[in-house]
């Protein structure tokens, strides 16, 4: 009996061993997974870049639809005025 309780022992312990081992290559595989802090903000950084470039061109599109208006609305008191003027 005695042979066999070492044996079991023994096979405990390097079960146990290669469990430790098994459970750091796991945590291991997630810290490579996930992204530093600074990755993280460097998305972050380039997400809101974007998002500006976008909002920039929209504001210079509307302001071109402004000026424009504003032409139209130059344009149509000066034919008035011009119209008033005749009167």
């Amino acid at each position: 009996m005695q042979v066999l309780s070492v044996d079991v022992e023994r096979h405990a312990r390097d079960f146990m061993e290669a469990a430790k081992k098994l459970q750091l290559y796991f945590i291991g595989l997630q810290q490579e997974d996930q992204p530093t802090r600074e990755e993280m903000l460097r998305k972050e950084i380039a997400v809101m870049e974007d998002e500006l470039k976008t909002k920039s061109e929209i504001i210079k599109k509307h302001e071109r639809l402004i000026q424009g208006w504003r032409k139209e609305v130059n344009d149509q008191l000066d034919k008035h005025v011009t119209e008033l003027e005749r009167v």
